[in-house]
């Protein structure tokens, strides 16, 4: 009798746990659901939001543009170029962050950044001077580009409002197994149609960064030379080298190793220099590295470069040196060396931000009259004549001011050819990250 009474228990207490714990498993379930249901409410709404700045910021980029014709003074033209940056801007990054890839949107985000980028270009000349008939034309093309894009945002945005363009989500996309609902389309669809037939105005010739003139390079060596080339900055024999890479064209790249070194060589000269091994305890001092620094870059070539800056990081001593002509130091056209502590060789070495090539700057202003334009609020500790590159990579002479303003230290550059203000830098206080 006590047994069945145990069997019997023992079936009561299964049963009760079961029940328990279909229970919670349901009310799991139904939290899970409701929190699923929350979550795709944030999604779509974050969507809406998303392609609906999308459409305002295209549509005041357009607005933007289409005022640049009627500008007749130097500050509006100015604002106006702002303006179109700003919403460039906003519109490419709304753009980024709708519920689907829009990699394939190349024409489309390339235009985008184009049209930020010339406006952002033509802000600081325009504020000065007004438009040029050029560039009246080229904010036109522009205009008429993004009063397109725009008409065609709007109507999507309404076909979401009616229900016959479905905002994309990867639900939308599970369902999409037996067939798009009929009578709609996927908003990541439209886009791509008209991705297929947008065309954006014809390559921009400015001082930006996607407006870059051609330049006429002066090279050294020829393709046959470049092994060689390689050879003598590793310091190896020719038939030492495995070829890793190489690009095609003019100014092909091509990319040799020699053990645990990696050289990069072009018809402009050796781009770059690499060491993977281990280091091993520091044995030089800072003057050293310099010296051997110096002897690397005489060996390959280099002249008229200055020390600009210096640093030790372990048993690693980094050194940049910037190029200097006609006692004027190039501050964007550095070539930087890394010297190994242990035995004093080239660790690593890159010229890519180096060019050989005379800017032809001019200094229209002395020195004397570039310190005049100093603010009042701030002191002249010392100024010297410098080289400094625009984004399309146009060298302007200037002086540099190094001000303080109390304890904050400011940089200045004052355009050697009209007075204006090229560029300000407020470093970072030593110390600070």
């Amino acid at each position: 009798m006590r047994r069945k009474w145990t069997k019997k228990k023992t079936a009561i207490l299964a049963a009760s746990y079961l029940t328990a714990a279909l229970l919670a498993l349901g009310f799991w379930a139904w939290t899970g659901h409701s929190r699923l249901a929350d979550y795709r409410l944030a999604a779509k709404y974050s969507s809406g939001r998303a392609f609906d700045e999308t459409v305002r910021s295209v549509e005041a980029l357009s607005q933007a543009l289409a005022k640049s014709v009627y500008a007749a003074d130097a500050g509006m033209c100015g604002r106006i170029c702002s303006e179109a940056y700003a919403n460039a801007l906003a519109a490419e990054t709304a753009l980024s962050t709708l519920p689907f890839s829009t990699q394939e949107l190349e024409q489309i985000s390339a235009f985008l950044n184009v049209a930020g980028d010339y406006a952002y270009t033509l802000g600081y000349e325009s504020a000065r001077e007004g438009f040029s008939q050029e560039q009246l034309e080229n904010l036109t093309e522009l205009s008429a580009s993004a009063a397109e894009f725009s008409d065609l945002l709007r109507q999507l945005q309404a076909g979401v409002g009616e229900g016959s363009v479905v905002m994309d989500s990867r639900e939308v996309r599970l369902n999409n197994v037996d067939g798009q609902p009929e009578g709609t389309e996927l908003l990541s669809a439209r886009l791509a149609a008209y991705e297929q037939s947008f065309r954006a105005p014809a390559e921009l010739k400015y001082d930006g960064l996607y407006g870059k003139e051609e330049q006429t390079s002066q090279w050294k060596y020829e393709k046959g030379e470049l092994k060689q080339l390689a050879a003598d900055c590793a310091g190896v024999k020719p038939e030492e080298l495995t070829l890793k890479y190489s690009y095609e064209g003019e100014e092909g790249l091509v990319c040799y190793a020699a053990g645990d070194t990696l050289i990069c060589v072009s018809p402009a000269g050796v781009v770059s220099m690499s060491q993977s091994r281990l280091v091993g305890e520091s044995l030089l001092d800072p003057d050293q590295a310099l010296e051997a620094a110096e002897t690397f870059l005489a060996e390959q070539g280099f002249e008229d470069l200055e020390l600009k800056d210096s640093r030790v990081s372990g048993a690693l001593a980094l050194l940049h040196f910037a190029r200097v002509e006609d006692g004027a130091v190039c501050l964007d056209n550095c070539v930087s060396v890394t010297v190994a502590l242990d035995d004093g060789s080239i660790y690593a070495f890159n010229a890519a931000d180096y060019d050989p090539k005379a800017s032809g700057a001019q200094w229209t202003l002395s020195q004397e009259q570039a310190e005049e334009k100093l603010p009042a609020s701030l002191t002249l500790n010392e100024s010297r004549k410098v080289l400094i590159c625009s984004e399309g990579g146009r060298s302007f002479a200037c002086y540099e001011l190094r001000c303080s303003d109390g304890e904050k230290q400011v940089l200045l550059y004052i355009d050697a050819a009209d007075g204006s203000q090229r560029r300000i830098e407020v470093p970072e206080p030593a110390g600070e990250t």
